[in-house]
């Protein structure tokens, strides 16, 4: 009698334990179909969509219509990801040379505005690299142009130089030219 006892104490602690074990279960499956995480998830994947699109575009070289989707993204998923994701893109496109409207001080800002706004995110350090690169283009563009602009005030002195030394040559010329009529005067009176 005593070990039919225990056997029903077993079955009954078995049944309780299935039965928290189910309660949990069921309270986590309602908590996952809570309209809240469906509208959490909502935004990012309309932002990752708007991502794709934004690519497809890029792939196609149609910058404009990437740009837009990029932004759209951006805008959805607000100071989250994939927001920096979008602005890495948006970088990209206005910074792309085979882009007729490519602005390098937008695709700087776009990066800048990533790494200050997503800095632990894994774009941040793509973007400080891109940042870095375009401020030493920049620079060795405006090195670039002082340079030209030294070439040509070069070559503006080399002309008045070449000037000068022609006028320099010509009044020799007439110099010896004088001094030959001087030298024949001298012989003609000395006769």
């Amino acid at each position: 009698m005593g070990g039919n006892r225990t056997g029903v104490r077993k079955h009954i602690l078995f049944y309780v334990t299935l039965l928290v074990c189910l309660s949990i279960s069921s309270c986590a499956l309602l908590e996952s179909q809570r309209p809240e995480k469906v509208e959490k998830a909502a935004p990012d994947q309309g932002a990752r969509e708007y991502l794709e699109r934004g690519q497809k575009a890029l792939a196609q070289r149609n910058y404009q219509a990437s740009l837009q989707e990029f932004e759209a993204a951006l805008s959805l998923a607000g100071n989250k990801s994939p927001g920096d994701e979008a602005l890495l893109n948006i970088g990209m496109v206005y910074g792309d040379p085979s882009n007729p409207k490519r602005d390098y001080p937008k695709s700087l800002a776009a990066f800048q505005r990533l790494a200050k706004e997503y800095p632990l995110g894994s774009w941040a350090e793509p973007a400080r690299i891109w940042t870095e690169t375009i401020k030493e283009q920049e620079k060795l563009k405006r090195a670039m142009a002082e340079t030209i602009q030294e070439n040509e005030r070069l070559k503006r002195l080399s002309n008045e130089t070449a000037q000068e030394n022609q006028r320099l040559k010509d009044l020799m010329e007439q110099s010896k030219t004088v001094d030959v009529q001087i030298e024949e005067k001298k012989r003609g009176q000395a006769q």
